[in-house]
């Protein structure tokens, strides 16, 4: 196969790989001769004008490090305008990279008061295309999250097959709608997936009222889920922890009562895992920093959880 030719001019050969972001989650992608690049870049500029926030990416210079995490060679070279106007240039290997350009587009982005939008709005077609992109930017965050939680995830089926084959019990917890997520997968052990079987052993430290408050009141908020692991946490038995942040004091103290009773621990987290990530056995992270992208994950990996361990003991 010969050398690929410019997508503009289709004469010259394509020397610059060119990437642009309009809008979160939406990329356009073409290959350009150096000429038609320079050209392609400048227009680009000239229309951005007015129109928020945008990403030009082209490949980095060889033996360039990445600026984000200093570690690895930078794949991308980033461009970040608004308005027209450059704000920032970042080189970025290809782990980064996602995780920046999310970033700059959700908080550069132009927030517009819904008054507006039911003012100027004709008819389905703005509200619709608002609400595909946000679908779009959640699906992409998820499809990243596949392809780097996957071998986490398989970690937590096998902890928790093991766990419920040898006659433990999986204790959840986690606050706000992480203590939602705890009782939701908790109902999914208990009752069940999808395949008809007996009941597994799963409990939910997040549902008693009387024993919460009364923990809450004696020795206070960070220690709701640690009193409970301590009374009701077996050796072999395996821990949910669910923390968005990864710093929740009482999901903290409940690590700690876990690991002091030879519990497995398996956390739920997002980018980076915060304190939680050096004290779980497997930590699932979440891609992202907006609390309802990253519950979404932890919700798509509870349910990967459910099905395997279901398929594996139904054997």
């Amino acid at each position: 196969m010969g050398p690929q030719t410019c997508g503009k001019c289709g004469k010259n050969p394509a020397k610059v790989h060119f990437t642009e972001m309009r809008e979160p989650s939406r990329w356009m992608e073409i290959h350009l001769c150096e000429e038609c690049a320079a050209a392609h870049k400048a227009r680009l500029f000239e229309m951005s004008a007015g129109k928020g926030p945008g990403i030009m990416r082209i490949q980095a210079a060889k033996d360039v490090p990445c600026d984000r995490c200093g570690r690895k060679p930078a794949a991308f070279c980033d461009t970040k305008i608004v308005d027209g106007n450059v704000v920032k240039e970042e080189n970025l290997c290809e782990d980064c990279a996602p995780k920046a350009s999310h970033e700059f587009m959700h908080h550069r982005a132009v927030k517009v008061p819904i008054e507006a939008v039911y003012s100027s709005l004709k008819g389905p077609d703005i509200l619709a295309e608002q609400v595909r992109s946000a679908l779009v930017e959640a699906v992409e965050v998820k499809r990243c999250f596949a392809e780097r939680a996957a071998a986490d995830i398989a970690k937590a089926v096998e902890l928790v097959f093991q766990c419920l084959q040898s006659g433990g019990k999986v204790l959840l917890c986690g606050n706000g709608g992480s203590a939602a997520e705890a009782q939701h997968i908790a109902g999914e052990l208990v009752g069940r997936f999808k395949r008809e079987r007996h009941a597994f052993a799963a409990v939910a430290l997040t549902t008693d009222t009387s024993i919460l408050t009364a923990i809450a009141n004696d020795y206070g908020f960070d220690a709701v889920f640690a009193r409970q692991v301590e009374g009701l946490g077996r050796e072999g038995d395996v821990l949910f922890a669910y923390s968005t942040s990864g710093n929740s004091p009482n999901v903290l103290k409940a690590i700690e009562a876990a690991k002091a009773r030879r519990m497995k621990v398996v956390g739920f987290t997002g980018a980076g895992g915060g304190a939680m990530a050096g004290l779980c056995d497997v930590c699932i992270n979440a891609p992202a920093t907006d609390t309802p992208i990253v519950q979404e994950c932890h919700t798509a990996a509870g349910h990967t959880i459910c099905r395997f361990v279901e398929e594996m003991l139904s054997r």
